[in-house]
């Protein structure tokens, strides 16, 4: 692996070699020859998403825990476009190089509230949760970026300012970069999805590296946080890898964590997560990819829940999470690859679901690389995160997902009408459409 090559446009460019570079994402390796002399050595790359969805039920959020995701209204297929990203990269020293991309992205994001006519959720009479009725929305973002700078240090110690995937486990927001067209329950609620500050790199040897960071926040698409931060505190953390083997099997394994403040103008109660991660490519066709998530806070308080998972208010608690997910991905023929994702997520407290559940999913996918259809196309050249799965240019993507909770969270009723009854499982199906450029 060359020293100073610009690793993604989605995380970070990391320099050196072995378990750091197995980050990389999307970033094509080419330069555009139309572009004006000025801009020369600038590089592109992208995607894009197209999909068809159905859902059986949407799944009940209540507003302070974030929302739920509505590919299409309950019982209707609707086709949808979902994502378009842009990025640009440029190296300009084999010491110094840069990144960005935008994304813009329609989407659809439900929570419910509570309902009482005559006194309200906050007073003593019966409260009952319905759906808010937000619209769908076409979301302009400055998505990731990155300015690295290597110091002449060991490897070399690459220091980075931008905003950046939070680098546990496999999973990342963008569909681009997943094997499934959904993502896990630990990665909707149980862990950060992005992140904004100053990040180090660093690769011992070619079995182990370390990277820290000092960041704003805790961003996560569930909950809609911003970039900027909400109080005075910084959040920190880190993660350690190991990559036993390597060569025609690839094992990496990662131990981390997440600390800071994340309440409003609160500076002192702390929300942290221990997380533990592991990606093996076993062989060309089979990979198999795993994380587990630990995490809790204190000083929390939120509303009391209506029907159909009534519970008291909660003030000044202690509360804790536990999430779990493993992947397997296998490729039949260069052009057919199938997914099997198993999802647990253990909400103890009811602080990051808004309920005190066990929700379970399970998710069977199909993907064909339309790509390798094309005779003497080139590769794309670039793997999913800390694998040897590459990604190709075009993939369709048939996948089906039945999610379940021990409580009834799960509705199909229409957005502002009291929801009094409920069911424990929910069903989505989804033909996805990926394209990388």
């Amino acid at each position: 692996m060359r020293t100073g090559a610009c690793l993604s446009l989605f995380s970070i460019c990391f320099v050196s070699f072995g378990a750091i570079a197995q980050e990389r994402e999307v970033s094509l390796d080419r330069e555009d020859a139309s572009l004006p002399s000025a801009l020369a050595g600038l590089r592109i790359s992208g995607f894009f998403v197209g999909s068809a969805n159905y859902n059986s039920h949407i799944q009940m959020v209540p507003e302070f825990a974030g929302n739920a995701p509505v590919s299409s209204e309950p019982r209707r297929i609707d086709y949808r476009f979902d994502q378009f990203s842009l990025g640009v990269n440029k190296v300009f020293a084999p010491w110094l190089f840069a990144g960005a991309s935008i994304e813009i992205e329609r989407h659809g994001h439900r929570h419910s509230h509570g309902f009482d006519p005559d006194f309200g959720c906050p007073g003593t009479g019966q409260c009952i949760e319905q759906f808010g009725t937000e619209s769908i929305d076409t979301e302009v973002s400055l998505h990731r970026f990155n300015l690295t700078a290597v110091a002449p240090l060991g490897n070399g110690l690459a220091l980075s300012f931008g905003r950046f995937d939070t680098p546990f486990g496999y999973e990342r927001h963008d569909a681009a970069l997943n094997l499934t067209a959904t993502t896990s329950e630990l990665q909707r609620f149980g862990r950060p999805q992005s992140m904004t500050g100053l990040q180090a790199a660093y690769q011992f040897a070619p079995w182990l590296d370390a990277v820290a960071w000092l960041v704003n926040r805790w961003e996560n698409e569930t909950t809609e946080d911003p970039l900027e931060d909400n109080n005075r505190a910084k959040s920190v953390g880190g993660r350690l890898g190991v990559t036993p083997l390597q060569g025609r099997q690839l094992l990496n394994l990662g131990i981390g964590g997440f600390w800071g403040p994340e309440q409003d103008d609160d500076n002192a109660h702390a929300r942290w997560i221990v997380d533990a991660d592991v990606t093996w490519s076993a062989s060309s066709p089979l990979l198999v990819a795993a994380e587990f998530v630990y995490g809790g806070e204190s000083g929390v308080s939120f509303r009391r829940r209506g029907l159909p998972f009534a519970a008291a208010e909660v003030s000044d608690s202690d509360v804790h999470w536990l999430g779990f997910y493993a992947l397997a991905h296998y490729d039949i023929a260069p052009w057919l690859g199938v997914s099997f994702r198993y999802g647990a997520f253990r909400d103890v407290d009811g602080a990051r679901t808004g309920v005190v559940q066990t929700l379970q999913s399970f998710t069977f996918a199909s993907i064909f690389h339309l790509s390798e259809l094309v005779p003497d196309l080139r590769p794309l050249g670039v793997t999913y995160a800390r694998t040897r799965h590459h990604l190709d240019w075009v993939d369709l993507r048939l996948e089906y997902r039945l999610g379940h909770s021990n409580r009834p969270v799960f509705a199909d009723v229409e957005p502002g009408i009291p929801i009094t009854e409920a069911s424990n499982t929910g069903h989505v199906v989804t033909a996805q459409l990926v394209v990388n450029y």
